[in-house]
């Protein structure tokens, strides 16, 4: 097996930079982002001013912003819960779910086993805001602090808010933290502990708006430059941010499609031990023992490595031996790896130095340029020996290939107290993609689609797509499609939209309707009859699904003899003979079309709860739901078919009036029929040509709107009685099957339950009777989460659905056979609800996947003030200023109270659930402690099972 893991995501917040294309940007152009602070800024974040006026103080650090920001809603997390917790944990928490997504692992499905590595700096909000406030732990309690603070608890976290179940690890090794953790993630991923890899690191300093106390010999700079490798570094900047990477076996990834970013060939992990001047010290002989066992796992020459990502401190110590170790492991073959240290743009981020500078290395490789060190002015001595194998960049440039090899980078972190890690990245190579096709307007359409878990997130979600796609024309847009509907998770807040091109989606993307899914949606298919047929309505889908062809070709190659005529021709073809129009070809035409339709939407994974058939279209229902074979169903549409055309000449007039209106002005014309009655005010007329026109001039006389349908025959009337009769022979003779999906009759608007039969002479009767098509879409009215969907050529089922009182706020889909229009249906269906197997979708089309925006977090601000000197010792004062005392006599307003405390939520009510509000076991046991001490009244929490409320709990304390 490869010993190789591929990075296939990864996500990170820095100084200067909210997500990796701005990190990137910064890192490219060589420019230094962390922050000089003024002396108002200072003062302000709380720093005393004789500190800030000590010559000694250095006003600099490098900050990430809003740490202060958390989405809790999002991860499930109680308000009260968030504010207490530690704002790296926080960060790590929103940064791996942002790499399982940017890799397409975040679906509604569970990607293997994923393991969580990761760690974190010193807590200094737990120093600085949760325990310098003595009103935290009363409140609280310890158990809750410890459980949202402890570095213990970190990968767990992830583990549990996430759903993961591979191994969660908390890796602590100070400056080398991040890059242990992807170390031992490689080892899991390789001894098959987890199919999938989380590792990473978080570091914040607090306060961020303030600098550092320089002490001479220290490793801080006194002037607050990071300049690793220069003759003149004196020193190191401190800096905040978070990175994670998602990794997986590779042979895993390419087997799967992932996006392959980098190759980790190998690497390694040790501690200087005693081999060194002093604990805090680095080692020259750990550093080289590292990296030569690294180059040994990874099998590779040290001398290939095109760019080393140094730890690189600017301390003077730090650099000189990590370049002497690096010298004696890479030997003197003249200068051709580019040296670089992120730390030079970004300050030294502790315990998220790793990963920073391991992102920086994959995305070099990715781009395939080689970034410049910031800020160098002049390199140390020691690399402007001719002989040394390295080299520093002051600009970007182009990293060139070697050819017959793949271009290398390696990252080496070292931690403070002696951890030297150090990793072999490859780039991969695949074969360069062929050039698409320019698509022309209105051909082949993708389908996209966009969810989030909040209406305002589904906008920002849009809105970053669209400018993703403003500023990346070049993707294919097939990918992008491909991966917003098969490699992100679907929320309920969803829009889709159809285009042609990158630019049209992303207009497309910012003025697409939204919609809510439904839960648990019922999906009622509608299948019509005569007169929505189109010549050509199968050929998109016989090319794209073989399993669509197979039905239709079954179903023509079955009537071929009976009918004279390959249905094909009429069905894939032009028709220029309008054959698709006669009614002895038309139906058995149609109801093939909507059966394989129909079954092609099932194969996509949507499941109907009752199917309706309007007249013809009631065969193509029955034999979905098997109540009749295809075979059958032909052979019955055939023979109704031709006994229509041969029954006498006849009309049809759709009359927009209501039933009573049409009765009224049918009297005295007893030849004409009800043929059908689709709606409220609209009605079909059938019957011999002389009373039709008579009633048409009726009409005409009293201002009813009313139109000539195209049909020759008077279908659903009593001219029909010879071909009803002669049909219920046929139908005789074919066996009854209890039908497994519930169909509703046209002719009466009764349901036909799952299990039901059909009683005899039922197709015979359907042809001479009207067809009650709203009578039978009132029968499915009462379903709350209602989608109708017609299944079809046409829109004619779903327009007079919409005039349907009982059906007016009912979801509401045409599937059209056209690509364009079928994908449009299916984005539709999705976004009310509607789970789809999107591989079906795409029947095998070759995609690859894309890196694409992810889920947009709520900015929702959790956190504790830094507690200041009390403005008053007077208790009254106090009490007389707390807007929120309670009334002690009170029992459910106590409770009400330190429901609100201890969860963070303002909106309890007396009949709140205490879980579904996010509260869990160990914080409800505190909360019956604290209720119990107030109150002085002692609760059975059994009894609170299936009550966990407020008024349950005063309840209790009432009764004493």
């Amino acid at each position: 097996m490869s010993q190789e893991i591929a990075v296939v995501g990864m996500a990170g917040r820095f100084p200067g930079a909210a997500d990796l294309d701005a990190y990137w940007s910064n890192v490219l152009a060589g420019r230094v982002t962390v922050s000089r602070l003024g002396r108002a800024e200072l003062l302000a974040a709380g720093v005393p001013a004789e500190r800030v006026d000590d010559p000694g103080y250095v006003p600099v650090r490098g900050a990430v912003a809003d740490p202060e920001l958390f989405d809790s809603a999002f991860f499930g997390v109680p308000p009260r819960e968030a504010d207490l917790m530690d704002p790296q944990q926080r960060l790590l928490l929103q940064t791996a779910w942002e790499a399982l997504e940017s890799a397409g692992l975040l679906t509604d499905g569970v990607p293997g086993r994923v393991g969580v590595f990761a760690g974190a700096g010193f807590n200094y909000y737990l120093q600085q805001h949760v325990l310098a406030d003595p009103e935290v732990l009363e409140t609280d309690g310890l158990l809750s602090v410890v459980l949202t603070n402890e570095k213990d608890h970190l990968a767990t976290r992830i583990a549990y808010r996430l759903g993961l179940g591979g191994p969660a690890i908390t890796v602590q090794t100070a400056c080398s933290t991040s890059l242990t953790a992807v170390h031992l993630a490689c080892q899991s991923l390789r001894t098959g502990d987890c199919d999938v890899a989380l590792a990473g690191g978080a570091y914040l300093a607090l306060p961020q708006e303030s600098g550092y106390q320089y002490e001479p010999k220290g490793i801080m700079s006194p002037d607050g430059s990071c300049r690793p490798f220069d003759a003149g570094a004196n020193g190191t900047v401190p800096g905040s941010g978070v990175g994670m990477v998602a990794l997986k076996r590779a042979e895993d990834a390419r087997r799967d499609g992932d996006l392959v970013l980098a190759l980790i060939s190998g690497s390694a992990v040790n501690n200087d031990g005693a081999a060194k001047v002093g604990y805090t010290a680095p080692g020259v002989a750990g550093q080289v023992d590292v990296l030569a066992r690294a180059y040994a796992a990874a099998g590779v020459d040290p001398g290939t490595v095109g760019y080393l990502e140094a730890h690189g401190t600017a301390t003077e110590v730090g650099d000189a031996i990590e370049l002497a170790a690096l010298h004696e492991v890479f030997g003197g073959t003249g200068a051709g790896c580019s040296l670089g240290s992120v730390k030079a743009n970004i300050g030294h981020l502790s315990a998220a130095a790793g990963v920073a500078g391991l992102i920086k290395a994959v995305l070099a490789l990715r781009h395939r340029q080689l970034p410049p060190l910031a800020g160098l002015t002049e390199p140390r001595a020691e690399l402007l020996d001719p002989k040394s194998p390295f080299t520093v960049d002051t600009v970007a440039r182009d990293w060139p290939a070697t050819p017959g090899r793949p271009r290398r980078a390696a990252v080496s972190s070292f931690g403070l107290g002696g951890t030297n890690v150090h990793l072999v990245l490859t780039e991969e190579v695949s074969p360069e993609p062929a050039e698409p096709a320019p698509a022309e307007a209105g051909v082949d359409p993708e389908l996209l689609v966009v969810s989030a878990r909040t209406e305002e997130a589904l906008g920002t979600a849009a809105e970053r797509l669209a400018t993703h796609l403003r500023d990346h024309p070049e993707l294919p847009l097939r990918d992008v499609a491909v991966t917003t509907r098969e490699h992100r998770r679907h929320f309920p807040h969803r829009l889709a939209v159809l285009a042609g091109d990158p630019a049209a989606a992303a207009k497309a993307l910012t003025a697409a309707p939204r919609r809510t899914a439904l839960r648990r949606p019922e999906v009622v298919l509608l299948f019509p009859g005569q007169g929505a047929e189109a010549p050509g309505m199968s050929a998109w889908p016989y090319d794209r699904y073989p399993g669509f062809a197979a039905d239709l070709d079954r179903g023509a190659d079955h009537v071929r003899g009976l009918l004279g005529v390959d249905l094909r021709e009429l069905l894939l073809g032009s028709d220029p003979d309008g054959l698709v129009h006669r009614t002895d070809l038309t139906q058995p035409a149609l109801v093939l079309h909507e059966y394989a339709l129909g079954r092609l939407l099932l194969s996509f994974g949507v499941r109907p709860a009752a199917l309706i058939g309007h007249s013809v279209g009631e065969f193509a229902a029955a034999a979905l739901a098997g109540e009749l074979a295809l075979t059958e169903m032909l052979r019955l549409v055939a023979e109704r078919g031709s006994l229509m055309q041969r029954a006498p000449e006849g009309r049809m007039l759709a009359v927009l009036a209501a039933e009573p209106v049409v009765r009224r002005h049918l009297d005295g014309l007893p030849e004409l029929d009800l043929a059908s009655l689709n709606a409220p005010e609209v009605a079909v007329v059938s019957g011999p040509v002389e009373p039709m026109l008579l009633l048409q001039d009726r009409l005409a006389a009293e201002g009813v709107p009313h139109r000539p349908l195209p049909a020759r025959r008077a279908f659903h009337s009593r001219m029909m009685a010879e071909a009803a009769t002669a049909l219920g022979t046929v139908a005789a003779g074919i066996p009854a099957r209890p039908a497994t999906v519930p169909v509703v009759s046209t002719v009466d608007g009764r349901v036909l339950p799952k299990g039901g039969i059909r009683p005899p002479g039922y197709w015979a009767g359907q042809l001479r009777s009207p067809v009650r098509y709203q009578a039978a879409v009132e029968a499915v009215a009462d379903r709350s989460r209602l989608v109708l969907v017609e299944v079809g050529p046409g829109t004619g089922l779903i327009g007079s659905a919409r005039q349907i009182p009982a059906v007016r706020d009912a979801a509401t889909v045409a599937l059209q056979p056209r690509r364009g229009e079928l994908l449009g249906g299916l984005g539709q269906l999705w976004a009310h609800g509607v789970d789809l197997d999107w591989a079906a979708v795409r029947a095998g089309a070759p995609t690859a996947r894309v890196a694409l925006p992810t889920h947009p977090f709520a900015a929702t601000r959790h956190w504790l003030a830094a507690p200041t000197p009390a403005a008053s010792a007077d208790p009254a004062a106090d009490n007389a200023a707390d807007p929120a005392a309670v009334d002690a006599d009170d029992p459910l307003a106590l409770v009400l109270d330190i429901w609100r405390t201890l969860l963070g939520v303002p909106d309890v009510a007396a009949d709140s659930d205490f879980f579904t509000l996010g509260g869990e076991s160990l914080l409800f046991i505190r909360m019956i402690s604290q209720v119990q001490r107030r109150l002085g009244t002692p609760i059975d929490i059994g009894a609170l099972a299936d009550s966990p409320t407020p008024r349950a709990i005063a309840a209790q304390v009432v009764a004493g």
